[in-house]
């Protein structure tokens, strides 16, 4: 326990979110000091989400979401330029001996696992204001979710937590990781955010060279594990000044990697090498010979501006590989900002970090495979194959792009996982070497005929799911989203034996037959999906190899077989109209009084299209979302939005007539509408149903 740090960071919490933080669901007669700790816990889960996602304190504030129906989960923070996922559970002592028990663990998991099977509308009104976001990051494939104990006591995990919270990690790796923040980490951001001293650094540039006017620089070569030392040291202040600090573990970042622990003398060949800004440069006496040889500098008021994934990765090489790594060398440009003009550091910011970057694709353009089969397009089909990153994408009718029919021939691959590595990452495309998907796809040189017949196969697949997306809810609906290309791949395989290079088969026969297998394929997947895997998310089955090579050789069996379509759970589709004992819900929840009259309601959306459509018109005036209950049996919604009285049914279709979008032609009111921390007015009427039997 140290007095002082905890006063300075309650202080910290104070100055930067006093007003800030949601307090509106404690009562108003509640204790003064049970809001203040309330208060306190909510802006330190701030504070962390303010730190990891590098946001300010108003985006960060609304991050917050504890509360009723927070499920453990204090906060959620998402980065939308790189698919990431912060989800914080914080916890405040005024003594400074916080820590995590292990049914807060417990509860904390459980908030993660319902996350993943992307059942949003459990969580309250705050989560669902971010629910869209999450959804949308949830469905890329190179995701990163990183869970945050954040604590105001040591940043140690007792072994019965530990063990849950590992749980979690394990069963989601690699997209998941652990940080765990404690008292100290929490000073060191209030005291960095008060003037904490600036960075100094010495460095050792071999071969270096300076640029004298108009703004004094030099520049040279570095070893590795003298800029790890600085990571070691310092973290990601070494960013303060960069656009953004280290994105984690990325398909680029492991490529760093690798190349420093497997081939370190090739490094420098390989990298673009590391900018920094610093308010002053000072050659030391060591060597005060000229140019060309070593020269030893003291740095001042350091920040990395370019290069921050280069920095990291190195660290984490230089972690695995010490011996190895350590000797790589980096090239490395000394920028002082010793007389330079105002508003210099920001534009050399601005322009490192937003120059084109060389990616893997651009490599695919070379190959001469791509000419060819741009010049078989358009001599054997009248179409357009654009290969080269810049160049304008045809139109559908006019032809299609490199990116669509690497796509197209991974699911026609017959090793399902070459589908799933265009899922997670469309960067895994251009993967080079006998076992890199581009030479599984290009490698044999595909005709025309082959390419464009696949790509027409796969838009049908998809456009005939999009069209579905109305009429599937749950897990079916997950499953149609996360393992769309998985059934793309599913019926290309049952076409597989179709003249996909015959110049004069009839296309349009084959493509004719797609809805129906894709249905059958969506079915036969949702139906073993349930049975090997019936507590598991789609988000996380169809990232593992095995599992999808495990239910594409069951479903091809099923389909194949020519059994009849299994019969899915009712709860999978919205039902034409309301059943009679559901309709009588309303009826049930005024009969036992189990909802109170006054209570608030709150709206959460089901499905995809749902949150499309409606959560960013609520969040436009939130009141939409927000209702009263009334004892009535039949309209017992008073809306905030009109003040007039709906049935849950009613007033959903109500607000999708309202809102941008295609209405779904039924939906059930009242699994849309919730009683914070009672659950839907479905679920509240199933369970006085099951209390009356018992």
């Amino acid at each position: 326990m140290n007095p002082l740090q905890v006063r300075h960071v309650r202080e910290a919490l104070v100055r930067q979110f006093d007003g800030q933080i949601d307090l509106s669901d404690l009562d108003d007669k509640a204790p003064a000091r049970h809001r203040e700790q309330a208060f306190l816990s909510r802006a330190l889960a701030a504070m962390a989400v303010q730190h990891l996602a590098g946001v300010g304190p108003t985006e960060a504030a609304a991050a917050v979401i504890d509360g009723f129906d927070d499920w453990g989960i204090d906060a959620v923070a998402v980065s939308d330029e790189v698919p990431h996922v912060w989800l914080v559970q914080a916890k405040w002592s005024d003594s400074g001996n916080a820590s995590l028990d292990q049914a807060s663990a417990l509860k904390f998991k459980q908030g993660f696992d319902l996350l993943l099977r992307e059942e949003y509308a459990l969580f309250n009104k705050r989560f669902q204001a971010l629910a869209d976001r999450v959804d949308r990051a949830f469905s890329e494939g190179d995701i990163k979710i990183t869970l945050v104990v954040a604590l105001l006591g040591r940043p140690v995990l007792a072994e019965a937590v530990n063990f849950v919270v590992e749980q979690a990690r394990k069963e989601t790796e690699p997209m998941t990781d652990v940080k765990v923040m404690g008292l100290s980490d929490f000073h060191e951001l209030v005291r960095a955010g008060v003037g904490e001293p600036k960075i100094s650094l010495a460095a050792r540039l071999d071969g270096f060279a300076s640029v004298p006017e108009p703004f004094k620089a030099y520049y040279g070569t570095m070893y590795a594990g003298e800029v790890a030392a600085w990571y070691e040291e310092h973290g990601d202040r070494l960013f303060a000044k960069n656009i953004r600090t280290s994105l984690g573990l990325t398909s680029v970042n492991r490529s760093i990697t690798e190349t420093l622990v497997k081939r370190p003398d090739y490094f420098w060949y390989f990298n673009n090498g590391i900018t920094v800004l610093c308010d002053s440069v000072r050659r030391t006496a060591k060597f005060a010979n000229s140019a060309g040889g070593p020269g030893d500098f003291v740095l001042s008021g350091v920040s990395v501006v370019n290069g921050a994934q280069t920095v990291a990765a190195i660290h984490d090489a230089v972690r695995q590989a010490p011996d190895t790594a350590s000797g790589g060398r980096v090239w490395v440009r000394l920028i002082s900002l010793e007389g330079c003009p105002e508003g210099f550091a920001t534009e050399v910011t601005q322009a490192t970090n937003t120059q084109n970057q060389v990616k893997a694709r651009d490599y695919a353009a070379l190959d001469e495979r791509q000419a060819r089969l741009r010049d078989d397009f358009a001599l054997s089909l009248h179409k357009t194959y654009v290969y080269k990153r810049g160049d304008v994408d045809p139109t559908a009718d006019a032809g299609c792009s490199i990116v669509e029919a690497a796509t197209a021939l991974s699911c026609a691959h017959r090793n399902p996982e070459l589908a799933m590595r265009a899922k997670q990452n469309q960067e895994l495309l251009w993967e080079f070497g006998a076992n890199g998907s581009y030479h599984l796809l290009f490698g044999p040189q595909p005709s025309a005929y082959r390419v464009w017949r696949s790509v027409l196969v796969l838009r049908a697949v998809l456009a005939h799911l999009v069209a579905g997306d109305g009429a599937r809810e749950g897990r079916a609906a997950q499953v149609a989203e996360h393992g769309d290309l998985l059934i793309a791949h599913l019926v290309m395989q049952q076409v597989v034996n179709e003249p996909f290079d015959d110049r004069a088969a009839d296309w349009d026969r084959v493509l004719t037959m797609v809805p129906a297998l894709t249905d059958a394929a969506l079915e036969w997947l949702i139906y073993h999906f349930d049975a090997e895997y019936p507590s598991s998310s789609a988000l996380v089955t169809f990232k593992h190899p095995q599992k999808c090579r495990q239910l594409v050789e069951l479903v091809l069996e099923s389909v194949l077989s020519g059994r009849p379509r299994p019969d899915l759970p009712a709860e999978y589709s919205p039902a034409p109209k309301e059943t009679e004992r559901k309709a009588a819900a309303v009826a049930v929840i005024v009969n036992s009084g189990m909802v109170a009259d006054g209570a608030a309601v709150e709206f959460r959306a089901v499905t995809g299209p749902e949150r499309r459509a409606l959560l960013p018109w609520i969040a436009s005036d939130p009141r939409r979302g927000q209702a009263t209950w009334v004892n009535d049996r039949r309209r017992p919604l008073l809306w905030a939005a009109d003040g007039k009285q709906y049935s849950p049914t009613g007033l959903t279709m109500q607000m999708l007539k309202m809102a941008p979008g295609e209405p779904p032609k039924a939906v059930q009111g009242t699994t849309r509408w919730f009683v914070p921390g009672q659950g839907s007015l479905a679920a509240i009427a199933d369970q006085i149903r099951a209390a009356e039997v018992d």
